[in-house]
């Protein structure tokens, strides 16, 4: 996954998760700039997807990151 600096949080992981087939529901009133370049890599989207978890934690986002698998929804729920 890449975080792109200048770009909106939700726009790249929603780009990220249509490619991986997925749909985005973004369950938050917050939305982040993003201020450099992160990429996020792993052997699958599980390991992607936990790093993004790690991210939100480190940086206090106030995110938490949910995979409903049977859907293929990627839930991003505001704390």
């Amino acid at each position: 996954m890449n975080l792109q600096e200048n770009h909106l949080l939700s726009l790249d992981i929603g780009a990220w998760a249509k490619a991986q087939g997925m749909r985005l529901l973004w369950n938050s009133n917050r939305d982040y700039l993003i201020y450099s370049t992160i990429n996020l890599t792993g052997n699958n989207r599980d390991e992607v997807l936990n790093q993004l978890g790690q991210l939100f934690r480190s940086e206090n986002y106030g995110l938490v990151v949910k995979l409903y698998e049977k859907n293929n929804v990627l839930v991003i729920d505001g704390q």
